[in-house]
């Protein structure tokens, strides 16, 4: 398959998946602003979003369960029209000015984004072959990106000219274009080892028994953490250098609108530098909040929010080959959800944080916060660096036909080896190709 076509299920599959992030992306921004319009308190919006993505968290093993025993077409499909009726339904909310139940809907409408991110990144292997993932990850990061920058930033500049009801009604339109997208998509969207499904916790243990998703996790859980009081005080900031709701959506658009050069940048990335990449790409988004976090004026905080949004896409493209190499189909949509929630979660628990952070140290203080603790995570996965074992393409098959984790696979198969090796007096050898 060629991922130069633009008709081709991964391309589609990508872009419904930019555009749903995009609707959603422009949702949060009306809820923030509204929030803040009607309550002039960051403590409403730490909790709001504290409720959003904590709920989401909370789904996420569910969630991820979904794209590993259905059709990953049809959960995309079904999430997104859910979303598509929330966000309708925010608009009478929001004209009425009921902060409660706005928030509510929200936290349904939200939820359903776990299940759609899963299913594609569970999807994504199964639609191209071996040698061209690098390249659909790319695509499917670019679109992500791009979604997360047009969501946001076309939401900051509707807000001026229609209001949050009207951001609310373009966020509904966008999640039912994304659910046209992939509306009869051809391709292999169920896993074929539905008898060996597992539990809906597999992907949490899948990312503690490898070693290097592990280590991964740990360190972008902690930089999310950091994350989290970095969007709370990103409105505060708006509102210090004097720019509006255009200025707030704009720091969001060059954070996302990097993403989409790095997703594009990782396309290049070759497997040896797939690590280096992870390691500089936090380091580099380190430097980027600094920048945000020292300025007296406001460009160089769109440039610094460019350059961090530009590395960590690129970081991204790269776990992404790894962990999908990593992972055998049947558990795929659950480890995506299990390392979704992980660093979401702590993200969401961030956000308690965020009110009195900006309180405490300014909202500049927060970014240069932030900009530590991603240097923190960086230094964690320096071990990395020195490689880490692929997981051979065997273990992955027999990962597949026993349904457990492949790493315990890895030992059977060792032992089935071993047996063989016993009963021909040592003269057949097992081939392995990286996984």
């Amino acid at each position: 398959m060629t991922l130069d076509r633009i008709n081709t299920p991964i391309t589609r599959l990508a872009v419904a998946q930019g555009v749903a992030y995009a609707g959603r992306g422009a949702a949060m921004t009306a809820l923030i602003w509204r929030l803040y319009e009607l309550s002039g308190s960051s403590w409403w919006v730490s909790g709001a979003m504290l409720a959003v993505f904590g709920v989401s968290t909370v789904l996420s093993p569910w969630s991820g369960h979904l794209g590993d025993r259905h059709d990953r077409r049809q959960v995309v499909l079904v999430s997104a029209l859910i979303s598509a009726a929330g966000f309708a339904l925010c608009v009478p909310l929001s004209v009425l000015g009921w902060l409660t139940p706005i928030v509510m809907v929200m936290i349904a409408a939200a939820s359903t984004q776990g299940a759609l991110s899963a299913a594609v990144q569970g999807a994504i292997p199964n639609l191209v072959d071996d040698d061209e993932l690098g390249s659909a990850n790319s695509l499917a990061g670019a679109w992500k990106s791009a979604g997360f920058m047009l969501g946001p930033g076309v939401g900051g500049l509707l807000l001026a000219v229609v209001g949050p009801a009207g951001v609310f009604a373009a966020s509904s339109v966008a999640l039912i274009g994304a659910a046209a997208l992939v509306w009869r998509l051809e391709g292999r969207f169920r896993t074929a080892t539905l008898e060996h499904a597992g539990s809906s916790m597999d992907g949490y243990r899948m990312l503690l028994r490898d070693p290097w998703m592990r280590l991964l996790t740990i360190s972008w859980g902690l930089v999310m953490a950091g994350i989290g009081p970095v969007i709370v005080a990103e409105v505060v900031l708006a509102k210090q250098f004097g720019v509006g709701s255009t200025g707030y959506g704009l720091i969001a658009v060059f954070w996302d609108g990097g993403g989409v050069v790095g997703a594009l940048l990782g396309r290049g990335l070759s497997r040896r530098a797939e690590r280096p990449a992870v390691v500089g790409g936090l380091v580099a988004i380190a430097a980027g909040l600094a920048a945000v976090g020292l300025t007296p004026v406001f460009w160089p905080v769109l440039a610094g929010m460019a350059v961090a949004g530009l590395f960590d896409a690129f970081g991204v493209v790269a776990a992404q080959n790894i962990i999908q190499r990593r992972t055998p189909d049947h558990v795929r949509s659950r480890v995506s959800a299990a390392l979704d929630a992980v660093v979401l979660g702590t993200m969401s628990l961030s956000f308690a944080l965020g009110a009195p952070l900006v309180e405490w140290v300014g909202a500049q203080g927060v970014y240069l916060l932030s900009a530590g603790i991603c240097l923190v995570g960086a230094m964690l996965l320096l071990p990395t660096l020195g490689g880490v074992p692929d997981i051979p393409r065997r273990a992955r098959g027999l990962a597949r036909a026993v349904g457990s984790s492949p790493r315990t696979a890895g030992r059977a198969l060792r032992g089935r080896k071993h047996a063989d090796d016993g009963r021909t007096g040592g003269k057949r050898h097992s081939q392995r190709r990286p996984g």
